[in-house]
């Protein structure tokens, strides 16, 4: 196969659904390469998410990635942010920019869009990955129902100082060395930004008001039958590890790889780790 070859990320913004969304697309640019799909997850954006996994996959490989609705660079329009919202605006972007087959990678809330898109499009995801996805912890529905009361809203709209900021993205990962400087100081421009703020907490009202029926939610994730892998990091401090085995009941086929020296953010602390099984992944 001919391409050009590059890791640096190809940009450009497109309409999805009424909604002004920035894609990033890096790897080959062959006609014919084949294609992975990268879903970022809440608060977070492309750079900060996949910078550090995608210098290490196959430069064969076609990466599209793109800031969800309401985060990193894209449009932060005034919304339900419910899974029909993200999944109208995913779906539109995905027919633009990977109108065939692809393999489809989330993580967190970007995990849950993605199971989600897996059971919707069957005949598009030809392999699943999913790092510590939301939407497989088993809580009581109460639980869930306070989450995404008005409650949330209140909680998550006032701006939140740098101490708070820098607090939460260490609470992400094992060693926050991990996590760089310039990316402390985007997220802490980016949480000055109310309609982030604004799409934050509607995404506790919306979405997640979902996980409040976990039997019908995985039934319906159930219906993606195709290869997946499963990858979490053992200290998650948000999504705990012990939601993978929900995630294996809803996909019993799936492989699964736990990163002993990770939190929430594996792809960040444990790139190469995280790459390697993706090639396996792949490979087969």
């Amino acid at each position: 196969m001919n391409a050009t070859v590059t890791t640096r990320w190809r940009e450009r913004r497109i309409s999805a659904a009424t909604v002004g969304v920035v894609v990033y697309e890096a790897g080959s640019t062959a006609p014919d390469a084949r294609t992975l799909v990268l879903l970022h997850g809440l608060g977070h954006w492309t750079q900060a998410a996949w910078d550090a996994l995608v210098p290490l996959l196959d430069p064969q490989w076609r990466i599209v990635a793109f800031d969800l609705p309401g985060f990193g660079r894209s449009e932060k329009p005034a919304a339900r942010y419910d899974s029909r919202f993200f999944g109208q605006v995913v779906a539109s972007v995905l027919d633009q920019t990977a109108p065939g087959a692809f393999v489809l990678c989330g993580h967190s809330l970007g995990g849950y869009i993605a199971a989600n898109y897996a059971a919707a499009h069957r005949e598009r995801v030809e392999a699943l990955i999913l790092i510590a996805p939301a939407g497989f912890l088993r809580a009581a529905r109460f639980v869930y129902a306070l989450v995404g009361s008005q409650l949330a809203r209140w909680l998550f709209t006032p701006h939140p100082g740098r101490e708070l900021v820098n607090r939460t993205l260490n609470r992400s990962v094992r060693d926050p060395a991990s996590i760089a400087p310039a990316i402390r100081e985007m997220a802490l421009a980016l949480a000055a930004e109310s309609n982030v703020r604004r799409a934050f907490a509607a995404v506790y009202t919306g979405a997640v008001a979902d996980f409040r029926d976990a039997p019908r939610l995985h039934a319906w994730f159930r219906t993606y039958t195709g290869p997946a892998l499963i990858i979490w990091g053992r200290h998650d401090a948000f999504i705990p590890v012990k939601a993978l085995a929900a995630a294996c009941t809803v996909y019993p086929q799936a492989e699964a790889l736990v990163c002993d020296r990770s939190g929430h953010l594996p792809m960040v602390e444990e790139a190469p780790l995280v790459a390697a099984a993706i090639a396996r992944f792949l490979s087969r």
